[in-house]
């Protein structure tokens, strides 16, 4: 039988960790995008090429295109580790047999057994 956190497991950390970065990378590249001259402050890998569409425009404004992709990407991969997450608190629920579901909405969780990780 394998050891009991009380608090977080290593996994559950790090989950909580890649979450908060990939909503906060999510929410920047967000606000990026609300206002296009924004992405102007953005370094420049690769110099724009400005060349006229066939209806007369100029083209997408300098990194407007990459945010925009950027964003898509880590809200997919929020998605996904939202997916992971509960799978991982189903899988540790049913290990330990305790509710993690309702310990994270109440805070409360069984005492600590001996061999439990503190």
């Amino acid at each position: 039988r394998e050891r009991r956190f009380i608090g977080h497991n290593p996994a559950g950390a790090a989950m909580i960790v890649a979450l908060l970065l990939s909503m906060a990378g999510t929410a920047w590249t967000g606000w990026l995008m609300a206002e296009p001259e924004r992405a102007a402050l953005l370094p420049t890998i690769v110099a724009p090429a400005f060349a006229d569409d066939d209806d007369g425009e100029r083209g997408e404004s300098r990194g407007e295109g990459a945010v925009e992709e950027v964003h898509e990407a880590l809200a997919n991969l929020m998605l996904a580790l939202v997916v992971l997450h509960l799978g991982g608190v189903a899988l540790a629920s049913l290990r330990h047999r305790e509710n993690l579901a309702r310990a994270m909405v109440t805070g409360l969780k069984r005492p600590a057994e001996p061999g439990d990780v503190a």
